[in-house]
């Protein structure tokens, strides 16, 4: 089987599997077959399970002979992984830490299940930015994970192995998790579609906890298509069929205070984005959207409050696998952690104010072209901080509303570039038809890493 075939999108595979063209355990076995090959230029996996997927994708075969595949749908027999984050019973689940890698938890996290309740095949457990913290891609404990378009630069984090495996064709969806940007941030900076719904629509059960209310588990696919099939299996409802709708009713709104930081071809490529949207029939609106610099002390002190609570056993346990400023989370007044909520009432209502007069948002998503794995670049001579790097990403944790990232254009050609369209809580079927029609109106999904 092709390098050229398994790049396609996901529902190209659910369609040769079902007229049978080819069987889930061929697609597998060459799944794992291009694995073996590069894998160890990307390090993309804590752990590879080719045996068992095997048997999976048998299994599952027999199933389909038996004309069980259409009772489970379109991922019936379709490869996949999983942000080591989410449990998965009997196999090591470590959020990307080695003290526990004999972590084996007893039941499935219910995304894990109801991908499984889909017919997909568990490839493996995606590497991560160590407990899912940060969008370097760095892990000190497996590793730093690398970019299938250039090895020498990072797939941003701290979903960075799960979009690696998606753009180098190792899996045809992968869930990641994402509480400041981390499955948007890898998503763009790899060329792919990674879509955060709003919080709360897809299960966290059993996901590796970070801070319960900007915790969003998130997909990760080749095409818009793709993620709405995914988010069909991992929330119920029907994203898939209204994809095709027209958009030229819908407004978009942009804040152009706001997408003013960026390297230069971030903002080229986004002004670019803007003026494709408007031709392909949208409108598109100034909006006035809170400022991320007013919002990221309120973001840090809910974060790091959340993150010590669910983190207290193992800071007390293991307190050398935890930096001071991790640790001084126990130390944050409950006075603080209030205000900052009260902070963020405010700031919803802000959103609110300019979703009223628009169906959608946009937005870069990442103003980074190329991550270095251990420092942010210089631009205009002051070099960029985490805040920058997450100034477009992280409102849409705070505020828990939908947002997607998908390629934009190439600065240069193994340099993919985002966009971010959001839209207000629940609307995830008219942001994906946005990003549908966007898509369909460009090439730019059609370009892969030359791995």
């Amino acid at each position: 089987m092709s390098r050229e075939l398994l790049l396609r999108p996901l529902r190209e595979f659910s369609n040769l599997l079902e007229r049978r063209e080819i069987s889930s355990e061929e697609l597998v076995r060459a799944t794992i077959e291009r694995t073996e090959a590069i894998e160890k230029e990307l390090n993309s996996y804590i752990t590879f399970l080719p045996e068992k997927a095997l048997e999976q994708a048998r299994a599952l075969d027999r199933e389909r002979a038996r004309g069980e595949a259409k009772i489970k749908g379109p991922l019936h027999g379709i490869p996949i992984s999983l942000k080591d984050v989410f449990d998965t019973a009997g196999i090591p689940s470590t959020a990307g830490a080695r003290f526990l890698a004999r972590r084996l938890p007893s039941a499935d996290a219910e995304v894990t299940r109801r991908l499984a309740l889909a017919g997909t095949v568990l490839m493996g457990k995606s590497n991560l930015n160590k407990f899912a913290g940060g969008e370097s891609g760095e892990n000190p404990d497996f590793g730093d994970i690398r970019n299938p378009w250039n090895r020498e630069f990072s797939p941003s984090g701290s979903s960075g192995g799960s979009a690696a495996q998606v753009a180098a064709g190792m899996a045809a969806l992968s869930m990641g998790s994402d509480n400041g940007g981390s499955v948007r941030n890898p998503a763009c900076v790899c060329g792919i579609v990674g879509l955060k719904p709003t919080h709360g629509l897809v299960s966290t059960e059993g996901m590796f906890p970070r801070a319960y209310s900007v915790d969003h588990a998130g997909t990760l696919t080749r095409t818009v298509e793709d993620a709405a099939l995914a988010l069909e299996a991992v929330a119920g409802g029907n994203y898939v069929s209204g994809l095709e709708r027209p958009v030229k009713s819908l407004r978009v709104g942009l804040d152009r205070n706001l997408a003013r930081v960026g390297e230069p071809d971030v903002l080229r490529i986004f002004d670019e984005v803007v003026q494709k949207l408007a031709e392909i029939g949208f409108e598109i609106v100034e909006v006035a959207l809170p400022s991320p610099e007013e919002m990221m002390p309120a973001m840090y002190t809910i974060f790091f409050c959340e993150w010590g609570v669910a983190h207290e056993p193992w800071m007390r346990s293991h307190p050398e696998e935890y930096d001071g400023g991790a640790r001084a989370a126990l130390l944050i007044p409950a006075a603080d952690y209030l205000k900052a909520q009260q902070q963020r009432r405010l700031f919803q209502k802000g959103y609110a104010r300019a979703l009223a007069s628009v169906d959608l948002l946009v937005s870069p998503t990442y103003p980074i072209v190329r991550r270095e794995h251990r420092r942010l670049p210089v631009v205009s001579g002051r070099r960029f901080t985490l805040d920058d790097a997450l100034r477009y990403t992280m409102p849409y944790d705070l505020m828990g509303l939908p947002a997607v990232s998908l390629t934009g254009g190439f600065a240069r050609p193994d340099s993919p570039v985002g966009f971010q369209l959001a839209g207000a809580a629940f609307q995830e079927a008219k942001v994906l038809q946005a990003a549908h029609a966007y898509e369909r109106a460009t090439e730019w999904h059609k370009r892969h890493p030359a791995i």
